[in-house]
C-alpha cells in the first residue's frame, strides 16, 4: 500500500489564540511537511508577501507528490479570498484536502456574502474530502448545503500540552477569609468575551457580597468588530482601569497582559473559578475552558455554539447569561455558600475533561481522520471508499448517474412491490435502498466500504427509515447469515469481484423461488470499452478502470446467468449521455455499441 505524504497550512502562534495553539500542537505531533501563513495584524504587505510565497511553494510540492493537506480556514471573506486558492490548486494537482473550522460563525459569514460568493464557497467547500468542526452542535453551520453534511467530522479541541499525574483532580475553597477566593479570566480581552462582565462581577462581590476575591485578567486588549459599548480600544482600556480605581479594586484585580504557558499554569493551579461569558461571533470551542477544566477550575460560561457540547449545567460547570455580571456574582456567592457542591462541580470538570480533551483525545481523533486519507487504494473497496462522498455526490452532479438512478428505478417500479424483501448487494451511499424503503419494502443493504456504510446510516437517519445496513464483501463469507429474498440489486458491483460466477450462484441460493436478480455490468459491445484501457493507460483515467476485473458482452453475460438458472426478462443499455455516446449515435450505431453500462432484469427458474 503507498503512503501519501501529509500537509499541514495554517497558522502558528503569533498572534495566540485557540486556532494557532491547536495549529502548533498538531504540527509539534506530526513529523510532516509544514506551509505556515501570516498572522500578524496590521501587517498587510508582509501577510500577501508570505501567502503568494506559499502558494509558490504549495505548486512545487504538490507537482512533485500527491499529499494529504490539511488546511484551517477561516470564517471571513478576506480570509475564503486566501483559503479558495489553497483549496482549488490542491484538488486540481490531485491531493486530498481536509479543511478544519475552529470557529462556530461560518452559517452567518455565508449568509453575508453576496450570491456570486456564496456559490464559491459551496463550491470550494464541496471540494474537501472532509470537513472537521469542534462539535456536533456546530453541524447546522452548514445547513445551506446539505450534500456537506457526510463530510462533517467532529474532532472535540484539546488540552495544548500534557498534564503532570500529580495535579490536583478536586479544589477546595478557602475557610479562612483571609485567603482569597481566586478567579481568572483566560482570553483576548475583546468586548464580546464578556471580560468587562467579568470585571464588573467581581466589583460586586468585593463592594455588595464582602467577599475577598483576586480576579486575574490574562490577555491582549482587542477591539474587535461585534463591540457594543466601546468604539475604540483606548476608550475600552480607559473605562478598564478606570472602574478599578472607583470601585477600590486596585487590591483584587490584576491584569498580566499575554502569559507564558508555565506563568498560566501557575494561575490555573490556584484559581478556584473561571470565568468567560462569551457572545464573540467567531466563538468555537475555548481551549481556555478546556484548561481551566484540566485544573479543576469551576467553570462560569455561557450556553453558546461548541461551548453547549463541552459543559452540563451544574454538574461539571455553570451556564450564565452574556451582559449579566449580577447573574455571574450570584453564581459564585451560591457556590462560595455551598462548598460541599462547589466541590462536586471541581471535581466533575476535571473528569469531563479526562474523559473528553485531554491532549492524546485531540490529537489521536485528529490524526486519525488525517492518515485515514493518507494511503493510496490498492482494490476496489479502498477506492470507493476513498472517494465516498464525491461518488454519492454525482448523483445530484453527473447526468450519467441520474441516467443510471432514472433507468434503475424504472425496472423498480415494474418488479419490486411493496412489502417485497429486497437485498442490496454493493449498495454505496444507500441510494436504491432510500428509495426502496420508502416504497415500503423490507431492505438489507451490503457493501465493503466502512464509509459507504457511513453515508447509508446518515441518510437512514434523516429519512428515519429501518433499513439494515452491514458492511460485508462480495463473495459472502456466509450467506446463512441473511434470510431468503424476493429481489437482489447489484448495480455495477460484480465487474470489481475476481471471481463473479460464485457470487451469482449465491445470490440464486439466497433468492426464493422466482425471485428477481437486477444486476449491471460494463458492456464490452460499447466502442468505448474497446480503447478504455488504451485511454486509462494515456491519463490514468478514468480512476476506477484500475480496479475492473471483467468486462463482457450481454450475450455472454446472460448465458452464465442461464447456466445458473436465471432467465432475462428485460435489458437496458445505459447511459446514452456521454460525448462518447452522443457523437456515435449521431452517425446510427445501435446503443449496444454506443452506451458503456448494461442492466438485466432475470429471475430465478
Amino acid at each position: 500500500m503507498i503512503k501519501k505524504s501529509i500537509l499541514l497550512i495554517g497558522i502558528i502562534p503569533p498572534p495566540i489564540n485557540g486556532q494557532t495553539i491547536a495549529f502548533q500542537a498538531l504540527v509539534d505531533e506530526l513529523n510532516v511537511d509544514v506551509l505556515t501563513l501570516s498572522g500578524k495584524r496590521n501587517a498587510i504587505f508582509s501577510k500577501i508577501f508570505i501567502y503568494f510565497g506559499l502558494l509558490f511553494r504549495l505548486i512545487f510540492k504538490l507537482i512533485l507528490r500527491k499529499y494529504v493537506v490539511y488546511h484551517t480556514v477561516s470564517q471571513s471573506k478576506e480570509g475564503f479570498m486566501r483559503d479558495f486558492p489553497i483549496v482549488f490548486l490542491s484538488k486540481i494537482l490531485g491531493s486530498k484536502m481536509i479543511i478544519h473550522i475552529h470557529g462556530g460563525n461560518y452559517d452567518s459569514f455565508y449568509k453575508a456574502q453576496k450570491p456570486f460568493i456564496q456559490r464559491q464557497i459551496r463550491q470550494m467547500l464541496m471540494q474537501t474530502n472532509s470537513i472537521i468542526i469542534l462539535s456536533e452542535n456546530m453541524k447546522k453551520m452548514f445547513d445551506f448545503e446539505p450534500q456537506l453534511l457526510p463530510k462533517l467530522k467532529v474532532v472535540k479541541n484539546g488540552l495544548p500540552w500534557n498534564m503532570e499525574s500529580n495535579e490536583l483532580k478536586v479544589k477546595e475553597l478557602p475557610v479562612n477569609n483571609n485567603l482569597p477566593i481566586k478567579i481568572i479570566f483566560l482570553s483576548n480581552l475583546i468586548e464580546s468575551k464578556g471580560y468587562l462582565d467579568v470585571l464588573e462581577a467581581t466589583s460586586i462581590l468585593v463592594n455588595e457580597y464582602g467577599y475577598n476575591i483576586k480576579t486575574d485578567f490574562c490577555g491582549e486588549f482587542i477591539q474587535y468588530g461585534d463591540a457594543q459599548r466601546f468604539a475604540t480600544l483606548s476608550e475600552t482600556k480607559h473605562f478598564f482601569y478606570e472602574f478599578i480605581a472607583k470601585n477600590n479594586l486596585e487590591n483584587h484585580v490584576h491584569y498580566h497582559g499575554i502569559i507564558e504557558v508555565e506563568k498560566k499554569k501557575k494561575l490555573l493551579k490556584e484559581a478556584h473559578f473561571f470565568i468567560l461569558p462569551t457572545n464573540y461571533i467567531n466563538e468555537g470551542q475555548p481551549i481556555s475552558i478546556i484548561e481551566a477544566m484540566a485544573y479543576s477550575c469551576v467553570v462560569l460560561t455561557t450556553d453558546y455554539r461548541g461551548i453547549s457540547d463541552m459543559i452540563t449545567a451544574y454538574n461539571s460547570g455553570i451556564y450564565v447569561k452574556f451582559n449579566n455580571s449580577k447573574e455571574i456574582a450570584f453564581e459564585i456567592h451560591n457556590l462560595i455558600q455551598h462548598p460541599i457542591k462547589y466541590q462536586r462541580i471541581s471535581y466533575n470538570a476535571h473528569q469531563n475533561y479526562l474523559e473528553n480533551f485531554t491532549k492524546e483525545i485531540h490529537l489521536k481523533t485528529l490524526t486519525n481522520e488525517i492518515k485515514s486519507y493518507s494511503f493510496e487504494p490498492t482494490n476496489a473497496i479502498e477506492f470507493h471508499s476513498d472517494s465516498a462522498v464525491e461518488f454519492d455526490g454525482k448523483y445530484v452532479k453527473s447526468l450519467q448517474f441520474q441516467q443510471r438512478f432514472k433507468v434503475w428505478t424504472i425496472l423498480f417500479k415494474k418488479y419490486i412491490k411493496p412489502e417485497m424483501k429486497v437485498l442490496d448487494a454493493g449498495c454505496g451511499s444507500g441510494i436504491f435502498s432510500i428509495y426502496l424503503a420508502l416504497k415500503k419494502c423490507i431492505v438489507v443493504g451490503i457493501d465493503g466500504s466502512e464509509k459507504m456504510i457511513e453515508l447509508c446510516n446518515h441518510y437512514q437517519r434523516i429519512n428515519d427509515l429501518k433499513i439494515s445496513f452491514i458492511q460485508a464483501i462480495l463473495p459472502f463469507e456466509n450467506i446463512h447469515n441473511f434470510a431468503k429474498q424476493d429481489v437482489v440489486l447489484c448495480s455495477s458491483v460484480l465487474e470489481y469481484v475476481a471471481d463473479y460466477e460464485i457470487v451469482i450462484q449465491q445470490f440464486r441460493e439466497l433468492l426464493n423461488p422466482k425471485g428477481i436478480l437486477i444486476i449491471s455490468m460494463p458492456n464490452k459491445d460499447s466502442w468505448y470499452r474497446k480503447i478504455e484501457k488504451y485511454i486509462f493507460n494515456l491519463t490514468g483515467k478514468p480512476p476506477y478502470y484500475q480496479y475492473i476485473q471483467h468486462i463482457l458482452t450481454e450475450n455472454d453475460f446472460s448465458k452464465r446467468l442461464k447456466y445458473y438458472g436465471f432467465e432475462l426478462q428485460e435489458l437496458t443499455y445505459y447511459p446514452h449521455t456521454t460525448i462518447f455516446s452522443r457523437l456515435s449515435k449521431m452517425v446510427g450505431l445501435n446503443e449496444k455499441n454506443t452506451n458503456t453500462m448494461f442492466v438485466g432484469v432475470y429471475k430465478l427458474r
